[in-house]
């Protein structure tokens, strides 16, 4: 099925070049405009893996520029202005629009896929992570396969070794402990600071997921949704500190929720109920504008979670491998 909605088109981030490129050539863009990766993500529906990887290249070539800031400019001038990009400015109709998103919704998924069966291969040991089965396991290019094992290597979850090959796991109690060390560090300052910048309308979202979750029975797992609960406290919360440069060490940091994932697929139990109720107080602290307080609940948070992560990895260790895609190969 995706080989047939990915054949005959771009690799995503050639669509956005393009686009940007074809812009920049006919002057569509006032002088000393920045572009940033998320509002181009919005426009072409996609994740900000190929809007980068658009931006860096079109840099490369020279056709945009760097400055002390966040982004890139379409110049090379002392002004810097901040102007709404819209569709339009890209010359985008209603037919080129649905080019990048198509396949958008083909990597997203790819993503997603990818991540959840290396995050279980590496709580099981180290694997192998072969490009070209991948790609063909799930019927896209090898530029998408390598888009995606990228990202995953941003966050820590993926790597290469010494001949260059993808490699994912394995993930030991020592890496545990010098996660939760780092995210102990960084997480309850990052979040005092950033805790004023977060919309009260998204922290309610927040909220929300979490009363849903907790309302859930062990039969009634959803995954995506404790996914989704791990990623609101720990990574778009940051994503609101200036410092873009702590929200990515965070990021690179947050490999230990993989085993709470995995532990839940693997074991009928509703093991997330008290990392539920410690991530509703801190978001009902941030809701209720008392920052300090929050911080101080998610350093707690982070000391209990990590004893749990450590009692889940010994469980692990007596379950059987599961049954994993072909792509992944067993090392040790």
């Amino acid at each position: 099925m995706a080989k047939q909605r990915a054949s005959g088109k771009k690799p995503n981030f050639e669509v956005i070049k393009n686009a940007l490129e074809a812009a920049l050539e006919r002057g569509a863009f006032p002088e000393g405009q920045v572009i940033l990766e998320r509002p181009i993500a919005e426009i072409f529906k996609t994740s900000r893996a190929p809007v980068r990887r658009a931006l860096a290249e079109l840099h490369e070539e020279g056709k945009l520029f760097k400055f002390e800031g966040r982004g890139y400019k379409t110049d090379n001038s002392d002004i810097i202005l901040r102007e709404e990009i819209r569709p339009e400015t890209l010359g985008l109709d209603g037919k080129a629009q649905t080019s990048a998103p198509a396949e958008a919704n083909i990597i997203d998924d790819v993503y997603r896929a990818t991540k959840r069966s290396t995050s279980i291969a590496m709580t099981f040991g180290q694997f192998r992570i072969r490009s070209e089965k991948h790609s063909q396991h799930f019927g896209v290019s090898r530029t998408i396969s390598r888009e995606i094992l990228g990202k995953l290597m941003d966050e820590g979850l993926v790597g290469k070794d010494s001949t260059g090959h993808w490699i994912t796991g394995p993930l030991t109690a020592r890496d545990v402990k010098q996660d939760f060390e780092t995210r102990r560090l960084l997480e309850p300052y990052s979040l005092e600071t950033c805790g004023p910048l977060i919309p009260v309308e998204l922290l309610e979202q927040m909220k929300l997921r979490l009363q849903e979750a907790l309302a859930r029975t062990p039969e009634d797992k959803n995954p995506s949704l404790l996914e989704t609960i791990e990623a609101d406290l720990h990574q778009r919360c940051h994503s609101f500190n200036p410092n873009k440069k702590i929200a990515k060490f965070i990021n690179q940091s947050l490999t230990p929720l993989v085993v709470g994932l995995v532990f839940s697929d693997a074991v009928r139990a509703s093991v997330e109920k008290p990392g539920l109720r410690e991530h509703l107080t801190i978001i009902e602290s941030l809701i209720a504008g008392k920052h300090s307080e929050a911080s101080e609940h998610l350093h707690d948070h982070l000391l209990n979670a990590e004893t749990r992560t450590l009692e889940r990895m010994k469980s692990l260790s007596v379950i059987p491998e599961p049954s994993l895609p072909n792509y992944l190969m067993k090392i040790s």
